[in-house]
């Protein structure tokens, strides 16, 4: 199925999650599943290609290996067409990142620190991390303040 709405194509034709839905992306997309956007469980965003990011964080101690998916990636699989992401947390904390920053950076949707799933607790089911050990120009307050935990929507505009 595929809707005509505001300029934009919406092919209504990605899986429906069959778990708890994690994620919700929505806004200048090009495929959806649900209602104008795509809701995903934490299987499906698994299905999307794995990636690592070994990085230091302001909030751990030393360097640690994160896995989970790349924004790019995960934006390629919706097709968005925007240029700026807003990222919602749980708690209603957002920010917003720019679309050309998540293609020129290794910017992760990370869901497992050290091989070990994150929670609700700690920073989960989502927490985007920047390479910032990789590229040190990353290590602003800026950076840091995007690098959102908990997160739960994103919004392409």
């Amino acid at each position: 199925m595929q809707l005509i709405l505001a300029g934009l194509c919406w092919a209504c034709d990605l899986p429906k999650p069959s778990g708890k839905v994690v994620l919700t992306l929505n806004g200048k997309i090009g495929v959806c599943n649900l209602d104008h956007e795509v809701q995903l469980d934490l299987s499906m965003v698994r299905e999307l290609p794995v990636s690592e990011v070994s990085t230091t964080t302001p909030w751990e101690r030393g360097r640690v290996t994160y896995q989970g998916v790349l924004l790019r990636d995960l934006l390629q699989y919706v097709k968005a067409s925007g240029t700026m992401l807003e990222i919602s947390a749980l708690n209603d904390f957002h920010t917003e990142l720019s679309v050309k920053d998540v293609q020129e950076f290794k910017v992760l949707l990370a869901y497992r620190r050290e091989s070990v799933d994150l929670t609700v607790r700690d920073k989960g089911p989502f927490f985007v991390v920047f390479p910032f050990s990789d590229e040190r120009k990353l290590e602003t307050e800026e950076r840091y303040s995007q690098s959102i935990w908990q997160v739960s929507h994103i919004s392409v505009r």
